[in-house]
């Protein structure tokens, strides 16, 4: 379906379209009837009551320096009063003139009017000037905006194309009414001042922007601030000044003089020197050999037809002179201007032959629309009136009962509904199938982002985006081609069994698109294209870039990742690839590239879904599995209170400890920290517990030799960077006795019963003795320690992940934080202790993050 019609802007062209055309009709009926006569003209200098006066008027007996006081008897006081003259002087009344010579003598001149007797060439300039380039400017630029509308560089050559018929226009507007000529001085000297303005931007924009990667772009940016903005302002200030000069010149002198700075009036050729600057730029760093053609021809075209021009009005304000026929030939000024003819000649055809903005498809397409659609609407009418007269002559026959004429009416009535609803759907099928280039860009990617938003299978993407791009180009053969370290046809339209082309990460093709993230036009017969300038480019490509028939290659990119890229053949009406589609396949592609990279991410997630899902199972699993390792129950141990417990931070911990029964009425006491977190942790964990079993089953007088045999079983179990600090020993209850080997763990406490000796505070004894941590070296010699212990004596031992615990400041709670609430918990027994450390742990992190496993065991000898 075509897009919506741009009504606004075509009333926004209609309104310029209509002000034109009243000024220019005014300019030109003015001008065709000053041509008739034949008079000394004058000019006035800036802002002032002094002429510039020429040859013919010198012999009328003016003389430069004259101080003009009034123009038939009015005073003159600004441009509106001599011009006005001129504009109403006929044959035979001369125009008289009371001027002021030397500041002294006052005379009356009289400039005669006569017919004209214009010669060839003064005809032919005055045609080329004041019609032929402002008809030239005017159409082409209207006629591209009423075909691509929505096209902001078909708006940018509309206000080029107006300002430049201004730039000639010469003194008629000043003599017009009061009131129109004021409007009229608003729009001429508004567009003219306009010009140099419109060029730079023309420069930047057309036929296609700097790249924004380019340093060129940010260099034209910081000029359309450094020079563009002043230059605004001083031109909106040129216009005050040439509407002031109509009836007030003295108001406005000082600001002209200003304006008049040689300084100032450098900067519009500065200007306008930009657009060559930016034509020969972009030349330089295009690589499409179109692009090249189309900005080689209008960089050639445009030099010959501006050069001369140029160099002619720099050469008069160097000399200071705003009448360039004063210091320039008549004949030099005839040849330079008649040649800026070819600049709208020169843009209409880059825009139509080079196919720079789409224009001609538009208006084959159009029309081919419009008689289509208003066939349809004729048949329809005709068909309407047919009806209508059948059923006239049918109701109005007496031979036919009244129930038939009933049954014929509502006959009428269904056939007429049915005539309109089959003229709206061939309407809608005439829409799909003419309305190819009038689509509006930003519609066709709105309508395919949300399409390809809500997709997650990639065969549908691709399918709906190769479906849209060969519907709305009309381009028969198109190839997805996606993968990783190689790309393969994923889908594909069209004739002919491409499965077998592929191109690797490495080839020359895939690094043209990765380097120049942008399109790649692809030219077989053109040496010097890419294709055969790039050095990695190998006869294998190229063949299968024939087999794909491919004329364009669009990148599939994500940030910095070629997911793929999409091959066109060529489009069926036979037309290269304008710049227009380019710039809409760029965007399609990057859409498409977001919803592939979106449907990936999405599967993945799915799968990471369902493989956490698995894992947090296989890690319930091994949380019940490890938490049956910890003591499920306490052996009675007489004149011994006792508890232990472990919090994991994670689901599965690595902190250990266990409680053995052993012969004799021993008991066995165990803690440990292994390295890491998680499953693996847990893990090593679980093979620390079955090495010190079997080891303690065995009943080893040494502990020393049995944390020896333990630490090279772990060595074994596990891999290089698997490590644990590990503290075991044995309490005997008869001797009160409790041997024990420290291997590399946090020295538990004994806390001697207070009150013994003259020092009321429980003396602390650290279990150190030891060695290194168990399964980082293969063998090592630990030694055994031994601490007697009384009645009222506790040992608490831990794990780092209480002393360690911090709060949201990374303060540590510390041992001595945790002594200090140990003695002042000790009438507490054994569980209370232990769950009073965990207590007080808490409120020194206040809700901080755990992020270490906390083990406490409690020995309280009775």
């Amino acid at each position: 379906m075509p897009s919506k019609r741009p009504i606004l802007r075509y009333l926004i062209l209609a309104f310029l379209l209509i002000i034109t055309i009243a000024y220019e009709g005014a300019y030109w009926r003015t001008m065709l009837r000053l041509h008739r006569f034949d008079f000394p003209t004058i000019a006035m200098k800036a802002a002032s009551d002094q002429l510039d006066v020429k040859n013919s008027s010198r012999n009328a007996g003016l003389q430069n320096g004259d101080r003009l006081l009034a123009v038939n008897g009015i005073p003159y006081r600004g441009e509106a009063t001599l011009y006005s003259a001129y504009n109403h002087a006929q044959v035979g009344i001369p125009i008289l003139l009371e001027v002021e010579s030397k500041g002294t003598t006052i005379r009356t001149i009289a400039l005669p009017v006569n017919l004209a007797h214009s010669s060839f060439w003064e005809k032919v300039a005055s045609a080329i000037l004041n019609f032929l380039l402002p008809a030239l400017c005017l159409l082409l630029g209207f006629w591209v905006v009423a075909v691509r509308p929505h096209d902001f560089l078909a708006w940018l050559l509309l206000a080029l194309m107006m300002t430049i018929p201004q730039l000639f226009e010469s003194y008629i507007v000043q003599g017009w009414p009061a009131g129109w000529r004021e409007v009229a001085m608003v729009y001429h000297a508004g567009l003219g001042f306009m010009f140099t303005i419109t060029m730079f931007f023309f420069g930047r924009y057309f036929p296609e922007p700097f790249p924004p990667e380019r340093i060129w772009d940010k260099v034209w940016k910081v000029m359309q601030w450094v020079l563009v903005a002043p230059c605004a302002v001083l031109q909106t200030l040129a216009i005050i000044v040439s509407v002031g000069e109509l009836e007030h010149y003295q108001a406005v002198a000082p600001l002209t003089r200003y304006l008049f700075n040689p300084f100032i009036r450098i900067v519009p050729f500065v200007l306008i020197s930009t657009f060559f600057a930016a034509i020969f730029m972009k030349y330089s760093i295009s690589k499409s050999a179109d692009v090249k053609r189309r900005l080689r021809i209008l960089y050639w075209g445009a030099t010959v037809a501006w050069t001369p021009a140029f160099f002619i009005a720099a050469y008069a304000t160097y000399l200071g002179q705003t009448n360039i026929d004063r210091v320039v030939p008549e004949w030099a000024v005839i040849v330079g201007f008649s040649l800026l003819n070819l600049f709208p000649l020169t843009l209409a055809y880059v825009i139509v032959v080079q196919k720079a903005m789409d224009v001609r498809v538009v208006v084959r397409q159009g029309l081919q629309y419009t008689f289509a659609t208003s066939g349809v609407r004729v048949i329809q009418v005709i068909a309407i009136i047919v009806l209508i007269v059948a059923a006239v002559g049918f109701l109005g026959d007496s031979g036919h009962s009244r129930m038939l004429k009933i049954a014929a009416m509502l006959a009428g009535v269904v056939i007429s509904t049915s005539i309109g609803k089959l003229a709206h759907e061939l309407r809608g099928r005439i829409d799909r199938r003419f309305f190819r280039e009038a689509y509006n860009a930003e519609q066709v990617l709105t309508e395919l982002s949300e399409q390809v938003r809500s997709m997650v299978e990639p065969k549908s993407l691709l399918q709906t985006v190769a479906s849209r791009i060969a519907e709305t180009l009309h381009v028969p053969r198109i190839a997805v081609l996606l993968g990783n370290e190689i790309y393969r046809p994923a889908y594909a339209l069209g004739e002919g069994d491409v499965s077998s082309v592929e191109f690797a990460r490495t080839t020359g093709t895939v690094k043209v698109l990765q380097r120049e993230k942008a399109p790649a036009m692809v030219y077989p017969k053109d040496r010097d294209s890419w294709i055969y300038r790039e050095s990695d480019v190998s006869e294998k490509e190229r063949n299968d870039l024939s087999r794909l028939q491919s004329e364009l290659l669009l990148p599939l990119a994500v940030r910095d990742k070629l997911l793929g890229f999409i091959s066109l053949g060529a489009k069926r009406s036979e037309e290269p690839y304008t710049g227009t589609d380019v710039r809409l396949l760029k965007s399609l592609a990057a859409q498409t590239g977001l919803a592939l990279e979106n449907a990936d991410l999405m599967r993945t997630v799915a799968e990471e879904v369902a493989q956490r899902e698995r894992l947090n199972r296989e890690v319930e699993i091994a949380r019940e599995v490890q938490e049956r390792l910890f003591p499920q129950k306490l052996p009675p141990i007489a004149g011994l209170d006792y508890a232990g417990y472990c919090r994991p931070a994670l689901g599965v911990g690595g902190d250990y400890y266990d409680f053995l029964a052993l012969p004799q009425g021993h008991l066995g006491v165990a803690i440990g920290d292994v390295s890491g977190k998680g499953i693996a942790a847990a893990l090593m964990m679980a093979s620390l517990q079955a090495s010190l079993r079997g080891e303690a089953t065995r009943g080893p007088e040494n502990l020393a030799v049995a944390i020896g045999n333990i630490n090279r079983l772990v060595y074994e179990a596990s891999s290089s960077n698997r490590y644990a600090t590990f503290f075991y020993g044995q309490y005997d209850p008869a001797t009160r006795k409790f041997e024990y080997v420290n291997a590399g763990h946090n020295p538990p406490m004994v806390f001697h019963c207070a009150g013994q000796g003259t020092d009321k505070k429980a003396k602390v004894t650290r279990l150190e003795v030891g060695g290194t941590v168990v399964g980082l070296l293969e063998s090592f010699a630990y030694e055994q320690g031994s601490v007697s212990l009384q009645a009222g004596d506790t040992l608490v031992a831990f794990t780092d992940g209480i002393s360690e615990s911090m709060n949201a400041a990374d303060d540590e709670w510390g041992e001595e934080r945790m002594m200090a609430a140990i003695e002042q918990c000790d009438s507490m027994n054994a569980n209370q202790l232990m769950q009073q450390i965990f207590v007080e742990a808490d409120k020194f992190v206040a809700g901080a993050k755990q992020h270490d496993d906390m083990t406490v065991v409690i020995l309280k000898v009775l």
